[in-house]
């Protein structure tokens, strides 16, 4: 269920630097915002590969909020921010950490089973 990017940026940083300058570049964003002193907490495997994937999601959603140009479209209603994990074995998606107009009909309209555009 884990993710090969995410568990590439939990490899020492001596590790990483020795990758293409662009994937090392990538992975040492992503290991940046990731907590690994609290992942080290978590000692079943699939939980730990969940928790960091999860925590990866959360910080990809709070950048792209950070864009002026996304979030005036989502003041806009044109667009809602996701973060989304899907588990492989089960077919099922969490979406979590939304980032949309308070009060959206278009928003509350997906929450009662709509389809995602």
């Amino acid at each position: 269920e884990g993710c090969g990017a995410i568990k590439a940026a939990q490899l020492d940083e001596e590790t990483i630097k020795k990758e293409p300058a662009d994937l090392a570049k990538a992975l040492l964003g992503i290991k940046s915002g990731l907590d690994e002193k609290r992942l080290s907490c978590i000692h079943d495997p699939r939980a730990h590969d969940r928790e960091a994937v999860v925590t990866n999601v959360t910080n990809q959603v709070k950048q792209l909020a950070k864009d002026p140009s996304l979030m005036d479209l989502v003041n806009n209603d044109e667009l809602t921010i996701v973060g989304g994990f899907y588990e492989i074995s089960s077919g099922i998606v969490d979406f979590f950490h939304q980032i949309s107009v308070p009060g959206s009909p278009r928003v509350a309209s997906r929450k009662r089973g709509s389809q995602w555009r």
